[in-house]
This record gives structure tokens, C-alpha cells and sequence, in this order.
């Protein structure tokens, strides 16, 4: 899990010109800030404004600049455009003034279309999602029912209830390029963490956190993907559960490809094709194979400064039973 970054960073990437606007737009005053002869690095004056402030309001204000730093990337931008598209703007990108980086676009876009910024935050967390699970062979341009998020939703939460969680769902539909998204909230199990309330003092809360479970229908692909942090068990149900209620079909027992047949790859008259327009030349440096009767692992190279070796040579030359 990557480090929170420190609210120190968080201030010395955005240009005082638009920090100084989001203080006095979204921050509480009077300030102290010297705006005028304020270095760009120079941020002691705001860091000391924002520790007087009330716990509750600085915690906001902290969350507010950590937002802006999530879409600080190119990820972040494609969220921003997406999600600027669907509402109509389809020239925000291009209204951010010249010159501003990364951090900085992202506060302009916080300051002027706070909407977007807020909407994009679920194709920012589609973008970041890893470990997908997918399943080919599902048919292309199905129909997906208008309650389908009502019947997941409902469908999920009768699932999890079983472990004591799950009692309340919110369930998030969205299409973008093609590609249907259902992005699941249920209530995980309760976890308790240590505080300070507003007045300074030490308090236990009581937390009950959501999953995020998400699929996706590529209705044009025939494939739909399965992102959860889960047991493997939990996500075949939740591939039946969706498959039933979102695409009214019945997904069949799972077959996982995780693992792939290479032994052709030792073959010399195996071909390794591209497409000429992407100007890309393939070859094999390594190869690593077992030996089932010796029970030993062997491995050989190519010699990468010489343009007419080939792995397969290497092979011959190098693992032939008489060497």
C-alpha cells in the first residue's frame, strides 16, 4: 500500500495562485497568509493557518488536497476527460491554462468544475483497479435490464449476510467506450479505530467500511471482468450473481487461464508475428525449461549483441545431449 503523502507535498505542487484561491474559496478564515510576497515553496504560513483550524475542518481541508493530488497524473486526466465528456464539457482539457502541471490542472479543475472532479473519482478508481478476473465467451450486446443494479445490489447483499455483512448496498452504473460498468459498495465487517475529536482528546469509533466490488461487460468484446479483493470462492459466486441477474445468462464453470502451453516456443519453425505498422522486431533472449527425468531446471541465452542469434540455436548449441 502505497504512503500517504505528506501535506507538506501537497502544497509545494500547486502554484500559490491557485492555492491562494482554494483558501479562500473552501478554507475558513481570516488568514495571515502574505499571498503577495509568498515564495512558491514557501509554505509555513498556509501549513500554520490550516493547524489552527478545528480538527474536523482541517481533516476536509486535507482530504480536499489529497483529491487533487490523486488526479495529479495521466490516469487522473483521462479520468477528468471521460467523465467531462459524459457531462457535456468536452473542451475542459483544453480550457486549463498553459503552463500548469500536472498538480496544478488538476486544482484548476477542482477550483472551477468541482462537479466533474467529484464525479471522475469513480473512473480515476476504474483506471487504478488491478488483479481483474475475466470471462470470454459471453455474448455480445445483451440487453441489461433497467433494474439490474437493484437485482445485483439485492443479490450481493443476500450473499454476504451469511458472514455478517453486506446489510446495505449501494450499487453505481456507468457505460464509458463501450464498456458497462456495475461498481458494488457493500457494508464489510465492523472495525474499530483510535481518534482525537476536536478538543484534543484520545476516542474509539466505531467503523463500518464498504467493499468495492466491481464488474465490467465489454458488450462489443463478449467478455465481462470481475475486480474484487476476495476469496476465490466468493468471486465465482459473484461471476454467477452477475452473469444471472445483470446479463440474464448463465455463466458455466470457470476454466483458469492463468497458466499457458509454451513448449512451441522451442521449436525453430515457430513464428513470432507483428504488424508491420508498429515497426517491432520480436525474438526470444531466454529461455528457461525442466528436465522431468533429472528433475533439474536449465536455462540458456542468446548473446544480445549479436542481431542473427537466435534462441533457438542457443539451444542447439548448448543443451544438445552431447555437450
Amino acid at each position: 500500500m502505497p504512503q500517504p503523502t505528506p501535506l507538506s507535498t501537497l502544497l509545494r505542487v500547486v502554484p500559490n495562485s491557485l492555492l491562494k484561491q482554494w483558501f479562500h474559496d473552501h478554507v475558513p478564515g481570516p488568514f495571515d497568509i502574505p499571498w503577495d510576497t509568498l515564495g512558491e515553496n514557501d509554505i509555513e504560513p498556509m501549513i500554520l493557518h490550516l493547524d489552527e483550524l478545528p480538527g474536523s475542518i482541517r481533516k476536509d481541508s486535507e482530504i480536499d488536497l489529497r483529491t487533487v493530488r490523486s488526479f495529479a497524473s495521466e490516469a487522473g486526466m483521462r479520468a477528468i476527460e471521460d467523465t467531462a465528456r459524459m457531462h457535456g464539457v468536452p473542451d475542459l482539457l483544453s480550457r486549463i491554462p498553459d503552463g500548469l502541471n500536472l498538480n496544478g490542472r488538476a486544482m484548476w479543475v477542482r477550483l472551477h468544475e468541482w462537479e466533474i472532479l467529484h464525479a471522475a473519482t469513480t473512473l480515476l478508481h476504474l483506471e487504478e483497479a488491478t488483479f481483474w478476473r475475466k470471462r470470454n465467451g459471453v455474448p455480445i450486446n445483451l440487453e441489461i435490464p433497467g433494474d439490474a443494479a437493484e437485482q445485483l445490489g439485492n443479490a450481493v447483499s443476500k450473499m454476504l449476510r451469511e458472514e455478517g455483512r453486506g446489510q446495505n448496498v449501494t450499487v453505481e452504473r456507468l457505460e464509458n467506450n463501450g464498456v458497462i460498468y456495475f461498481i458494488v459498495h457493500p457494508d464489510d465487517f465492523v472495525r474499530t479505530d483510535n481518534t482525537h475529536d476536536d478538543q484534543g482528546r484520545l476516542a474509539t469509533i466505531s467503523v463500518r467500511p464498504t467493499l468495492d466490488i466491481i464488474f465490467a461487460y465489454d458488450r462489443y468484446a463478449g467478455a465481462f471482468e470481475l475486480c474484487a479483493s476476495l476469496p476465490k470462492a466468493h468471486k465465482e459466486r459473484l461471476e454467477g450473481i452477475f452473469a444471472r441477474t445483470v446479463l440474464r445468462w448463465e455463466v458455466p464453470a470457470f476454466e483458469d487461464e492463468s497458466g499457458y502451453y509454451i513448449d512451441h516456443l522451442k521449436d525453430p519453425t515457430t513464428q513470432l508475428p507483428t504488424d508491420p505498422v508498429d515497426q517491432i522486431r520480436i525474438r526470444i533472449e531466454e529461455i528457461k525449461m525442466f528436465n522431468p527425468l533429472t528433475r533439474r531446471p536449465i536455462a540458456t541465452g542468446i548473446n544480445k549483441h549479436d542481431e542473427t542469434d537466435t534462441i533457438h540455436r542457443a539451444i542447439d548449441e548448448e543443451l544438445r545431449s552431447s555437450n
